[in-house]
């Protein structure tokens, strides 16, 4: 629409401003960190629009996809992208495979799980980066439109995400995958998907992933550190709508407690793999990710943690307004290329 068009235009005008200029009103700074300047515009763009949470989630997940739109990565065109659909518990399950290569050798692949609180999101809102990212690492990507709450509450979408790592472990190579290099990762909800296949994978003798690539992961659902009242609002995701997802996601809060949801409360964290975690520094789930990273390396687990301090949740899909997140990007495809061992 012609109205969306002027908008996207607009923004995109505002974000060009250059950082000194907004500099001088004023600086957000928390933590001994200061936001990066950009996203004191897009923050205030978010403004103009409804908050997710006091939407039903059908248009919540309308506006989660348009506000993505107005700051995403430009569309990068691969020699292939197919949508399929391979088998769930309870159906079969959409994804996109997302290959720099149109036709070769089998290649390593990510399963990766989008953000949106296990209520919003899907294979649409992280088109973008995903194509970015698979055409940086030269490796594919699986994209998993894992079941959605309410429709779906726990533990739909947890068993589509480990339905998808155990196919594309086990029939991948039908796909050009190799299926002795298979990862998972996944950003916010999808981080906490991908943090959940390897005990999965360890109880059904399953081959676990070689690694684990979580962005600014929602792991610790049973409970609101210190960083969630600290960042409550103005960041983005906020605490209301954290207690939002919550609420449609769960049935009660027996569900809400259960490990299978709350990666970082795990009893042991023996066999977890080797883990890649980014944390953005204006972010209310950061504790949790740092509990977590601290928790991987009392159990010796081979874990690389890298704060973000400028930027906020969600950074994945700010590339192209946002400088520091689309460097951020350009170090996972970097980092995914290490979990693979792969040459440069």
């Amino acid at each position: 629409m012609l109205w969306q068009r002027l908008e996207t235009a607009a923004a995109r005008s505002l974000l060009a401003v250059p950082n000194e200029v907004v500099r001088i009103f004023g600086e957000d700074r928390k933590r001994e960190r200061s936001l990066d300047p950009k996203l004191r515009t897009i923050l205030l763009l978010a403004k103009t629009k409804p908050k997710l949470e006091s939407l039903p989630p059908e248009k919540a997940r309308k506006l989660f996809a348009y506000i993505l739109n107005l700051f995403d990565f430009p569309k990068v065109e691969l020699p292939r992208v197919e949508n399929f659909t391979i088998p769930g518990i309870a159906g079969r399950i959409p994804v996109r495979l997302y290959s720099p290569y149109p036709t070769s050798e089998p290649l390593p692949c990510l399963v990766y799980y989008h953000g949106g609180g296990f209520v919003i999101g899907n294979l649409e809102t992280h088109d973008l980066p995903l194509r970015y990212l698979s055409g940086l690492s030269k490796c594919a990507i699986l994209s998993v439109d894992y079941r959605l709450a309410p429709e779906h509450p726990f533990p739909a979408a947890w068993e589509d995400a480990y339905s998808a790592y155990s196919w594309a472990r086990k029939q991948g190579k039908a796909m050009g995958l190799d299926t002795r290099m298979i990862a998972v990762g996944g950003d916010s909800a999808g981080g906490n998907l991908a943090a959940s296949v390897y005990a999965n994978a360890k109880k059904e003798g399953l081959t676990p992933p070689n690694f684990q690539l979580l962005l600014y992961p929602w792991l610790d659902l049973a409970q609101e550190r210190k960083s969630v009242e600290e960042f409550a609002t103005g960041y983005g995701l906020t605490r209301d709508l954290l207690r939002y997802f919550k609420k449609h996601t769960f049935q009660n809060d027996k569900d809400c407690q259960d490990v299978l949801a709350n990666p970082v409360n795990r009893t042991s964290l023996t066999g977890t793999p080797p883990t890649y975690i980014q944390i953005a520094g204006f972010d209310p789930l950061q504790d949790e990710g740092f509990a977590y990273v601290e928790r991987l390396r009392k159990a010796k687990i081979s874990v690389e943690a890298k704060v973000l301090e400028g930027l906020i949740h969600g950074f994945l899909n700010l590339g192209a307004s946002v400088p520091e997140a689309k460097n951020a990007v350009v170090d996972l495809a970097l980092w995914i290329r290490k979990g693979f061992k792969l040459k440069d």
